[in-house]
């Protein structure tokens, strides 16, 4: 996590290589972990926006946030509100398991290609993921 990565013609993003998963559902953050890292993406867990607030402090942002909108007592649009402020650009994808949050806001919030429905297909996330952040520049 310290070290920039560089792509395969060997130049540097200028930015750090990993996926923070923000979400306070272990089994989430566990799978969205498995998955990312099972297609050479690393990524950093958190059950909390104040965990997560607490690593970028030291350690800078990530290439990408995966955040859930309901993180029991807290909102992921509040923490998204705030990142806007200090991270304007770090792209974000939200992601709900509630009926609660419409499609149009998340939409609004995220753009059209940066919201899921929980559960969702692990194809479906590392798309947004590579597309949101280029990382994975190789051939397939």
């Amino acid at each position: 996590m310290d070290q920039l990565q560089a792509r395969p013609n060997g130049v540097p993003t200028g930015r750090r290589e990993w996926i923070a998963v923000v979400d306070d559902d272990l089994s989430i953050r566990s799978s969205l972990a498995r998955l990312l890292r099972s297609e050479g993406i690393a990524v950093e867990t958190f059950a909390a926006s104040t965990d997560f607030l607490a690593a970028i402090a030291s350690d800078g942002p990530p290439a990408c946030l995966v955040l859930d909108v309901h993180l029991g007592m807290e909102s992921g649009f509040d923490l998204q509100e705030s990142l806007a402020v200090t991270h304007a650009n770090l792209p974000v994808i939200l992601m709900t398991g509630h009926d609660k949050v419409s499609s149009a806001e998340l939409a609004r919030r995220a753009g059209p290609d940066g919201f899921l429905r929980k559960p969702f297909d692990g194809d479906l996330i590392v798309g947004m993921v590579r597309r949101r952040t280029e990382l994975l520049d190789r051939p397939a």
